[in-house]
């Protein structure tokens, strides 16, 4: 009786929720358990395409619980077209196309052309699973040179990557595909007003990211990303993890 009465009460409280209200569980719901599906997963695979206002470019991420991980960008990388890739191994990490290091006054920077070799982060699987959930693949490639800095042991909330203030609106298409429309807030936390304001287009049936659009607070443009081919615990070739020679 007692186990019946708390169900009750549990379901009054939930009616008496103002509509607003329960959309906005419903759209953290949805993102936290979306974020918890990649984090949850053997390995991660997206290939993706994303655009600065007209710059464009298109790649490939996979990731492993293994702290495993190749990246692949094709395009406009910061204020330029490069070819950039990213492996780890689980123990060493190189890049090939461009050096990452970060200014003395703390600003990420990649050097066109250039080589990075470090040790794999390792909880690089729990940070990049963050990053691209709450932030999206061009956030992802520019978090790079931060995890050369000494930022490798962090988690997501510690990296000031905070996601909060949900807001469900609406259902659209996306392709043939139909898509839940989540709007939320994603930065430093606590109403910062410099967080960004981006909205997620999360696939009905996966649950998995389709689309992601956002303004920078800092420069105005505009980044639209799109996520092709999204898959967990994909099949993963035996070479996807040799070091770029």
């Amino acid at each position: 009786m007692k186990y019946m009465a708390i169900l009750a009460l549990g379901s009054l409280a939930a009616a008496l929720l103002p509509p607003a209200l329960a959309q906005d569980n419903d759209a953290e719901k949805l993102f936290r358990g979306m974020e918890k599906k990649l984090l949850a997963a053997k390995a991660f695979e997206v290939k993706f395409d994303y655009q600065l206002e007209k710059r464009k470019a298109k790649g490939e991420l996979l990731v492993t619980q293994e702290n495993k991980v190749r990246l692949k960008v094709v395009g406009a990388l910061e204020n330029r077209k490069a070819a950039f890739e990213l492996v780890a191994d689980g123990k060493r990490l190189k890049t090939k196309g461009a050096k990452l290091y970060v200014f003395s006054n703390g600003q990420p920077a990649m050097e066109e052309g250039g080589q990075s070799e470090w040790q794999t982060p390792k909880n690089f699987h729990a940070v990049l699973g963050g990053t691209v959930s709450r932030g999206g693949v061009w956030f992802t490639v520019l978090l790079m040179p931060y995890l050369q800095a000494g930022e490798r042991e962090s988690s997501p909330d510690e990296m000031k990557m905070k996601v909060y203030d949900f807001k469900l609106v609406g259902t659209e298409k996306v392709g043939a595909k139909e898509a839940k429309v989540v709007r939320y807030r994603f930065g430093k936390g606590d109403g910062c007003r410099d967080d960004e304001e981006m909205t997620l287009w999360i696939d009905a049936q996966t649950e998995l990211p389709l689309k992601r659009s956002f303004v920078l607070k800092n420069g105005g443009v505009r980044i639209v990303e799109n996520y092709h081919e999204f898959r967990l615990d994909p099949k993963i070739d035996a070479k996807a993890f040799e070091l770029p020679k």
